[in-house]
């Protein structure tokens, strides 16, 4: 009963010691809030539409002017222009006049007609990947429907008659997306996002705590006059832990439900499989900061860990570089970190769709780095007092 009182005493005297800290409280409440929603609106529209390129066609045929129409119909590409040559589409790119050029070879509509491969040649501007997949699908689309014309065309010379569904395609395939319909970058990568943003402000927030409580402490002789006294380590360690999880509550319940609906984010699973999934996700960074805060020496010194560890965390939890791709070493890093599992768990839960069941693996993973950070807060604290 005494350990639960003196929990009680921690948990209230910490939330006095956030509420008169300005710096914390704009950590947790301001941060979560503005980050999110400037991060969301920079990355829409999440689709990039109507891709201006050039046109450079050699074989100036009619197979070749109807293949542009076609290409200029899709959402994807918009014809900026005709080119006379290779050399003027490259100056339009350099001159940012058009992101792509689409090349027919001199022999293109002849190949097409004999039945061989014709090739049309795609040069597109890399620096983003967007508009390099927009072109892609639209040539690759177009390429496949021209081809059953063609075959139709020729099947209709030799017996009469054809039609669209006498066109040979030995494989077909239909793509369907799941979780992310809309196929929209922000839709892949802010859920992992998201969820990173509430570890980072929690992060920032528990060092700032730390830090100042060290400053209190060299000007009070060795003893921070605001830590509650006479309480045992597990009720002070427990104390914060569960003032942090309170205060990080409605942060996180506008960064994870409320982001998604105003940008429609896909939210496919369940609200409870991931209120539940969340709770030791947050345990693990609580006291996963209140290890690094031992290393931050004052209030200054936060920022520079939170600059170092955020772009860190973000490549090793995968969300911009696949995990398998990763050596051992990099993998058993990021392991280590609880934001890793949370994005996996999380985006598996509301961008795909599945049950907490089908996630145990990371759930797993997040209350075992829970008990690992907490034990090693214990020891750490025992240290200090002695």
């Amino acid at each position: 009963m005494k350990r639960i009182t003196d929990i009680l005493k921690v948990w209230r005297n910490e939330f006095g010691v956030v509420r008169a800290d300005m710096g914390v409280l704009i950590f947790l409440f301001l941060l979560p809030f503005a980050y999110p929603l400037v991060y969301s609106a920079i990355y829409n529209p999440e689709v990039v539409r109507d891709v201006p390129v050039v046109i450079v066609d050699d074989s100036r045929s009619e197979l070749t002017r109807e293949y542009a129409r076609h290409l200029n119909s899709t959402q994807e590409l918009h014809i900026a222009g005709y080119a006379a040559n290779m050399q003027e589409a490259r100056q339009a790119m350099a001159e940012k006049a058009c992101y792509g050029v689409i090349h027919f070879l001199r022999d293109f509509s002849q190949k097409a007609g004999r039945g061989e491969v014709a090739t049309v040649e795609v040069f597109c501007d890399m620096s983003l990947l967007l508009r390099y997949k927009s072109v892609l699908v639209a040539v690759t689309a177009v390429a496949r429907e021209m081809g059953k014309s063609v075959q139709v065309e020729r099947m209709t010379e030799l017996s009469g008659e054809a039609s669209v569904h006498d066109a040979s395609e030995p494989i077909q395939f239909t793509m369907i997306p799941i979780g992310n319909v809309s196929q929209g970058l922000a839709s892949a990568i802010m859920p992992g996002v998201l969820v990173l943003i509430l570890q980072q402000c929690l992060l920032l927030a528990i060092c700032f705590l730390g830090a100042t409580s060290r400053e209190r402490a060299r000007l009070n002789g060795g003893i921070d006059p605001k830590e509650i006294a006479r309480v045992g380590v597990v009720a002070r360690v427990v104390g914060k832990a569960l003032c942090y999880l309170v205060l990080i509550a409605v942060p996180a319940v506008f960064v994870l439900h409320f982001i998604p609906i105003i940008f429609d984010f896909p939210m496919n699973g369940d609200v409870w499989d991931v209120i539940v999934f969340f709770v030791p996700y947050f345990f693990a960074v609580i006291f996963f900061s209140m290890i690094l805060q031992r290393i931050v020496p004052d209030r200054e010194s936060t920022f520079l860990v939170f600059v170092f560890t955020s772009v860190a965390f973000v490549f090793l939890s995968g969300v911009s570089w696949p995990r398998y791709a990763m050596s051992e070493f990099w993998r058993l890093v990021g392991d280590c970190i609880p934001s890793t599992w949370a994005i996996n768990g999380f985006v598996g839960i509301n961008t795909a769709g599945a049950a907490l069941e089908q996630q145990r693996g990371p759930y797993i993973a997040l209350w075992i780095l829970s008990l690992v950070y907490f034990l090693i807060v214990l020891l750490l604290e025992k240290k200090k007092t002695h």
